[in-house]
């Protein structure tokens, strides 16, 4: 790292699930430059501007303007209680990898985050983005929640800029707390988040 990009670090708490908890840390430096970057980058970029053309997906512009992400209803619920920005909701969720690259380990469809119906209770987040249970919440599912009701189900396409609350898609890690296991998401990564809508609380 060079001049004023040296010690450029950001960090925010967030949580794996049950007992779980991560540390999401953003960082820029040589390691984004390298071709197995550019590669990953392209293919990344490429198959969000699939889902982009897919009829199967609807766009919602981020309230910043800076990008969209898309959705397919998965299921509709039947609830009435529209969902603030300030609200407080109960959700499952999962969040995958969309492409592969041997150089990186990773497979399309490499789930790195989730809390399903079989862990038990859902995660109380706060739709503004603070940490409710030890759960960071990104952008991409901020923006989806503002457009959700009780019971449903959606799957979201997010570009790097709007996965993890930063525009500049550099390079984060969720570490274990007892550092046992940490993943890498690469900078530039395009994810889906499967997010299911079980409560309203606020």
């Amino acid at each position: 790292m060079k001049g004023n990009r040296t010690g450029r670090w950001k960090t925010a708490l967030a949580g794996l699930g049950a007992g779980l908890v991560a540390l999401l840390i953003v960082s820029c430096g040589d390691e984004d430059k390298s071709d197995v970057t550019e590669v990953w980058k392209a293919a990344n970029e490429q198959i969000f501007s699939e889902i982009s053309r897919n009829s199967e997906y609807t766009e919602l512009p981020s309230p910043g303007n800076n990008g969209s992400i898309y959705y397919k209803v998965l299921k509709k619920g039947e609830g009435t209680k529209q969902i603030y920005f300030t609200s407080t909701v109960q959700i499952y969720y999962k969040s995958w990898f969309t492409v592969s690259n041997s150089d990186l380990n990773i497979s399309k469809g490499d789930v790195f985050q989730q809390k399903l119906f079989d862990d038990g209770t859902p995660v109380a987040v706060a739709v503004n983005g603070y940490l409710t249970d030890y759960t960071v919440l990104t952008e991409a599912r901020s923006i989806a929640l503002q457009h959700m009701v009780e019971g449903d189900k959606w799957e979201v396409w997010a570009p790097c800029m709007l996965a993890f609350r930063d525009a500049d898609c550099y390079t984060y890690y969720l570490i274990d707390t007892d550092a046992s296991k940490s993943v890498r998401i690469p900078a530039y990564s395009t994810v889906v988040f499967e997010i299911e809508v079980v409560k309203v609380s606020q």
